[in-house]
């Protein structure tokens, strides 16, 4: 791991602990504290593992090029939650300015995870690319449904505030987190394909 993802790594978990343990009332109204720190530490351990779940074995082919992708992963990861992180921490509060910051990061996100996860796809367990994009797209696209009814599911039982726009205005907000979601998609679907010529033509150049 570079330094920028243990100092982040080390960022959540501190800040989750202080989250868990500091009285609420010391925290601005907005922030759903606790629920923050337990994700705040749900984060660190994700960056953390998860991309060790696919390194490849030290005797597999082409095992350096295999883990490659697993950093990419986690490079993919620390920015996600990183920038979650800022959001709660007070960025998606600019919509009261005229920016929704996280319409930004849900297109943000679904296109860096559309263009990413085909190259792990293909080059650790070698899915053809037409295959690794569709697969991609699609587990993109779900993750962002399924991430909205999360969301709801979580205001409703643990009584936070993350559906909709700290609460308001719930299904307009979540139509166009939708909507970014299919848009992020598919434009990193397209970034994906000339991507893919422009290292194919690098690589036959050297």
């Amino acid at each position: 791991m570079n330094k920028f993802i243990k100092a982040l790594i080390y960022f959540l978990l501190i800040g989750g602990i202080i989250l868990l343990v500091f009285p609420v009332r010391w925290f601005p109204s907005f922030y759903d504290v606790r629920y923050m720190g337990w994700m705040a530490l749900a984060g660190s351990a994700i960056i953390f593992f998860l991309p060790g779940l696919i390194f490849a074995p030290k005797k597999a082919a082409e095992t350096s090029k295999k883990n490659r992708v697993a950093l990419w992963l986690q490079y993919f990861l620390a920015f996600t939650f990183a920038a979650n992180a800022f959001g709660d921490l007070g960025l998606y509060k600019l919509y009261q300015y005229g920016f929704e910051f996280d319409k930004a990061l849900h297109f943000l996100i679904s296109l860096l995870a559309v263009i990413i996860l085909p190259f792990v796809l293909g080059e650790r367990w070698k899915i053809r690319p037409a295959y690794a994009v569709l697969i991609s797209f699609f587990t993109v696209v779900v993750f962002g449904v399924g991430w909205e009814v999360y969301e709801y599911l979580a205001d409703l039982l643990l009584k936070t505030h993350i559906s909709g726009v700290y609460g308001l205005d719930i299904s307009a907000d979540t139509k166009a987190d939708l909507l970014f979601d299919f848009l992020g998609s598919a434009t990193g679907v397209i970034s994906w394909v000339y991507l893919r010529k422009f290292f194919a033509e690098r690589e036959k150049a050297r």
